[in-house]
């Protein structure tokens, strides 16, 4: 009998249980309509609300960083377009290398010495052309000027000049002058006739005719050319006309004595 009544107990229970789990689940419609409004609102975010969040990158410079270096770049430009062009050392050199010796030496009373080349000697001053530049210095602050190089003469031929072509001989006639800074002594011309193998047939020369000057030694002369003065010659070469002239050379020769 007791044992009867246990299991009536058990059978009772487990239908409670049962029952009690049944209505645990609520009806889906009848969910929605128990939850109020503003249940639903408090739901919904606000969105006014700002949620920080984790950069997706590092901002290396600020903004004025970036104004001060396009500042510096741009002085940097024009630096550039106004920057003095690059000394050219082969051109300073080759101007070194062309320039002629300095051909004075002048001695100041204040005992500086400056090498250069006068260019112009005026009333009361000399323009001296030096490495440093052109100076103008005052003739009574020279002490004394030495000469570096020693004038010397320049003598050349004014033209091509002129042949005439004789049965025995060949005479040439032209003229020369004097370009240099000194007297040219002794002063002849010469003339040498080719054959088309080079080889020399013939040569002759003739000393020019200027005024008679007497040396230190005595010797008297008249073949010499002063400084900007022209001579003519006459060269007159013994050849018969039958001997084949391939082409002619001349020169001039000179000397210099006190």
């Amino acid at each position: 009998m007791i044992r009867l009544f246990s299991n009536i107990f058990i059978f009772i229970l487990c239908l409670y249980i049962v029952g009690c789990g049944g209505k645990n689940d609520p009806d889906p419609d009848q969910k929605v309509d128990d939850i109020s409004y503003a249940e639903m609102l408090s739901m919904i975010p606000d969105s006014t609300e700002i949620i920080e969040s984790e950069k997706f990158y590092v901002l290396e410079k600020s903004v004025d960083d970036i104004k001060k270096e396009i500042e510096i770049l741009q002085a940097h430009v024009v630096e550039y377009q106004y920057k003095q062009p690059e000394t050219d050392y082969s051109k300073k050199l080759k101007e070194f290398i062309d320039r002629p010796p300095p051909s004075h030496k002048i001695f100041l009373k204040n005992g500086s010495i400056i090498e250069g080349t006068i260019k112009k000697d005026k009333q009361f001053s000399l323009l001296v052309d030096t490495d440093l530049g052109k100076l103008t210095i005052n003739k009574l602050d020279i002490e004394k000027i030495d000469d570096l190089i020693l004038p010397s003469a320049d003598i050349v031929f004014i033209g091509h000049g002129y042949e005439e072509i004789s049965k025995d001989y060949r005479k040439f006639t032209g003229k020369i002058i004097n370009q240099g800074d000194r007297r040219g002594d002794f002063v002849r011309v010469i003339y040498n006739l080719w054959d088309e193998n080079t080889i020399l047939i013939k040569s002759d020369s003739s000393f020019i005719g200027g005024p008679q000057i007497v040396y230190h030694s005595g010797i008297i002369t008249d073949t010499i050319l002063e400084p900007n003065k022209s001579a003519q010659f006459k060269i007159e070469v013994f050849i018969p006309d039958s001997i084949n002239v391939a082409y002619v050379t001349r020169d001039i020769r000179w000397d210099l004595y006190e």
